[in-house]
């Protein structure tokens, strides 16, 4: 038993989008304005990424801690630094202006 259908003559992107892609492609006729682009919004980051270099000895020790301790290595670092900090006057100090504004720009995390 063979039924006949009328078949319709869309294409698969007609039937999903109900456009035709050559027509989709072509640009708008006329100027176009275009908006204002937003001001991207200033985001703290919530870890700063930084180099530093250590002692053989020391770097070696402190795998092992984070290891043993089970603990992130940027966890073991902020805990010894928080402890190291917490009775320096100079660390609770404002840095001068021209510094703290270059210190700002790696607390805000860039625009995309």
């Amino acid at each position: 038993m063979t039924g006949t259908r009328p078949r319709v003559a869309a294409s698969a992107d007609d039937l999903i989008y109900g456009i035709e892609p050559a027509t989709a492609l072509l640009p708008p006729a006329g100027p176009v304005a275009l908006p204002p682009p937003a001001e991207p919004e200033a985001v703290t980051v919530s870890r700063v990424v930084f180099t530093n270099q250590l002692k053989p000895d020391v770097y070696r020790e402190l795998r092992q801690y984070e290891y043993w301790a089970h603990m992130e290595l940027h966890e073991v670092l902020h805990e010894a630094l928080v402890a190291y900090l917490a009775d320096k006057p100079e660390a609770k100090k404002a840095l001068p202006p021209k510094v703290a504004a270059k210190t700002l720009k790696r607390l805000v995390r860039k625009p995309d």
